[in-house]
């Protein structure tokens, strides 16, 4: 895979070629080794992977972005494709503009995604452990786009669905609507609720025996479990359409009391739990760590499992605050455990990792320069 960057973060330009296997960038902090593996996840997933606004990805002072890649065309030996994605600016409008292109055909969000799939783990990804719902649901969101396609678009129907909805509701308890007026925008949103929640709740029953065997393999004997809790109260079963219905029927009153939709997948949430107790409270540093991990192994093998594609695996920084135990294990994850064909791999030095694993490469990173080990 060749990977190029334009106007990304500190890459005026930049073309690296990443080797199958396992490629180790290793550089001083700030060297732009990071910045490297938010531009293949950009052009996987079509915006920032790591929360936040994508234009915010744009080298400074620059009116436009890009990011491609010639990868294998679906698994297929000896065919390639060209990704790329470009951010413009347009004056008139003053709006960023996004195209997104396969063999240089414009694409839609829904017949590109998937085309490139990653596994990520980003620093601030223990926040899936620690931290309230939202990174565990951006973190549901991230897999299932790339998995599902039409997820992305059941996503895009329940924003648009719950901005004007909550619209509505603003005039409504300011007197300037009716109730009534809810209803075009009811439906959309049970509709698009209901599909998004079935596959989260799918997502996660199948990613818990994955998980808990990961963790187990990376060196956590305690059991590892996911319980999904949806964002709404209705314990009469059913559908989730019907479940959604009458929750919204039941919250009626407090949504006008507050001009918001207060049920819905935008209000999920998912517990791990270690021991059945909950990581977020009782497990210590190092185990929140190798929870994300397993989660993240976990996410390889629904990769393979949907549609066969091996993800590339990104992981930032992953090493240096594990021990050598769980280290260790670690390595032996990327050894074939998880059953990636090409793996990014970001430290400031290199952890003893050649040692146990068969680097493929070895990158130099140095004020935003990239150069093999070796190389010029």
């Amino acid at each position: 895979m060749e990977l190029r960057l334009l106007n990304f973060r500190s890459y005026p330009e930049a073309a690296v070629r990443l080797l199958p296997g396992a490629n180790l960038l290793v550089g001083p902090n700030g060297a732009g080794k990071t910045s490297l593996l938010e531009g293949l996840s950009t052009l996987a997933l079509t915006r920032a992977p790591r929360g936040g606004v994508t234009t915010d990805l744009v080298a400074w002072g620059s009116q436009e972005m890009g990011v491609s890649a010639t990868v294998q065309a679906g698994g297929e030996e000896g065919r390639e494709m060209v990704l790329e994605l470009r951010w413009r600016f347009q004056p008139p409008s003053r709006r960023w503009v996004r195209t997104l292109r396969v063999d240089g055909n414009p694409q839609p969000v829904a017949r590109y995604l998937g085309r490139l799939r990653v596994v990520s783990f980003w620093p601030e990804d223990l926040l899936i452990v620690k931290a309230g719902p939202e990174p565990r649901r951006r973190m549901l969101d991230v897999v299932l786009c790339q998995l599902f396609p039409a997820y992305a678009i059941s996503l895009s129907r329940l924003r648009r669905a719950l901005e004007q909805r909550n619209s509505v509701l603003r005039a409504v308890r300011d007197g300037a609507a009716k109730d009534q007026e809810l209803e075009p925008w009811t439906g959309p949103l049970v509709e698009a609720a209901a599909a998004i929640m079935e596959a989260r709740e799918g997502y996660l029953e199948e990613a818990t025996p994955l998980a808990a065997a990961a963790a187990l393999r990376i060196g956590e004997p305690t059991p590892l479990s996911l319980v999904y809790k949806p964002g709404i109260d209705d314990p009469e079963g059913g559908s989730w359409a019907e479940r959604m219905t009458r929750a919204l029927d039941r919250s009626r009153a407090e949504e006008v009391a507050r001009a918001q939709t207060v049920v819905g997948p935008h209000r999920d949430d998912f517990e791990i739990c270690l021991g059945g107790r909950a990581a977020r409270q009782f497990a210590s540093q190092g185990q929140q760590r190798t929870a994300v991990l397993a989660l993240k192994a976990a996410e390889v093998a629904q990769h393979l499992s949907h549609g066969g594609e091996a993800p590339v695996l990104l992981l930032d920084d992953v090493l240096s605050e594990l021990d050598l135990s769980h280290r260790a294990g670690l390595v032996q994850e990327l050894a074939g455990g998880m059953g990636v064909e090409q793996s990014l791999v970001t430290a400031t030095e290199d952890h003893g990792l050649g040692e146990v694993v068969r680097l493929s490469q070895v990158l130099e990173v140095r004020r935003g320069r990239v150069a093999p080990r070796g190389g010029g």
